[in-house]
């Protein structure tokens, strides 16, 4: 039988550096899909110029992530046009949504040159795939496409990959909550709720510091002095995995993680709850679709209000045996339903399908 034959084009990837967002959404699920016996996957060399012509008369699929460079995607598609090939683009975050703090909104503001080129590429691939319903109906509605065009995949994570288990922190004389992400997280950590939620477990628990990695804050710094800090991650996601994520969960008791309720919030996906289970981490997560679809009472907490990040927070910093329990249960979590190995028959059956009813 002929195998189906994939191009994985990770458009962000450079010579120095693999981000996350093609390593989740590219790179790591066609890696696995190349071990499905019915595909072969044919993997984009940063070291070597695409030769778009050939790849279009031997592949079946362009998988890829999101591009707004006209002139890049007319090489690419007027190739596959010509013979055939779907076009298969990926799109994890709302780039109509962009917050004025974030430095991606430079390119992709209200009316930009970069927004209405990306437009205009959603229209003419063949398919899009995506998160979460939430980002699906935006993609739609953003872009008058219909819905059948827009395939929800939701993150996975790899264990074979993020398989560093932090040692359990028995301890309490000094409890460190830990929150890491880029620096468009600025207004996330300056949600009211969740600063005076801080403030309350600051003035309670002396013992408590805050660390915060990929942001500073420089607020918390003048009210918390000491026991505020902040450090930094690493631009290339296996440089991040293999040492700096090890590190700051081997350093965090657990994870706190606010998220302001917005159109761009609501777009993101579950992936920071996936990463830190798999090193067995608690946390307490912004109540909001992406994290009510995976936590519970047993894996972690929610939080909306300044109360409610207080008693949660309050549970986990006062209580040793709730902490490696629901670490545990975060774990066992997404080991049953999340990661990669488990649901890459999703992917196989999209492109089989898309193939089968064009």
């Amino acid at each position: 039988m002929k195998k189906t034959r994939v191009f994985a084009f990770p458009s962000h990837l450079t010579k120095q550096r693999t981000t996350g967002v093609d390593f989740a959404r590219v790179i790591q699920p066609m890696r696995q899909l190349g071990r499905n016996s019915d595909f072969e996957v044919i993997h984009f060399d940063i070291n070597k110029k695409t030769d778009w012509l050939w790849v279009s008369q031997n592949v079946d699929i362009i998988f890829f992530n999101y591009l707004h460079n006209p002139w890049g995607y007319a090489a690419m598609g007027a190739m596959a046009r010509k013979h055939g090939v779907k076009l298969v683009l990926d799109l994890d975050d709302s780039l109509w949504d962009i917050a004025t703090d974030n430095p991606a909104y430079k390119v992709f503001h209200y009316k930009s040159e970069a927004l209405m080129n990306f437009n205009s590429i959603c229209k003419d691939v063949d398919y899009i795939t995506t998160t979460n319903s939430y980002l699906r109906n935006v993609i739609v509605h953003n872009t008058l496409i219909r819905h059948e065009k827009v395939k929800i995949i939701p993150n996975y994570v790899d264990l074979e990959l993020y398989s560093h288990i932090s040692p359990f922190k028995p301890d309490s004389y000094k409890v460190t909550l830990l929150h890491y992400g880029s620096t468009t997280h600025f207004h996330d950590l300056r949600n009211e709720e969740f600063e005076k939620g801080m403030e309350m477990i600051m003035e309670t628990y002396p013992n408590v510091v805050f660390k915060t990695v990929g942001a500073l804050i420089q607020d918390y710094k003048m009210k918390w002095g000491m026991r505020y800090f902040n450090s930094y991650g690493h631009e290339d996601i296996y440089q991040w995995i293999k040492g700096r994520f090890r590190e700051f969960m081997d350093e965090a008791t657990f994870l706190v993680v606010p998220l302001i309720d917005n159109v761009y919030n609501r777009c993101k996906s579950n992936i920071k709850f996936l990463e830190v289970s798999s090193a067995k981490k608690v946390g307490v997560w912004q109540k909001i679709h992406q994290y009510e679809e995976v936590i519970d009472d047993k894996n972690g907490f929610l939080a909306n209000t300044a109360q409610e990040w207080f008693d949660s927070i309050k549970k986990l910093v006062e209580d040793t045996k709730l902490r490696k329990t629901m670490g545990e249960n975060a774990y066992k979590t997404v080991k049953r339903d999340w990661t990669i190995q488990g649901n890459i028959d999703r992917y196989a059956k999209f492109f089989k399908d898309i193939l089968d009813n064009p």
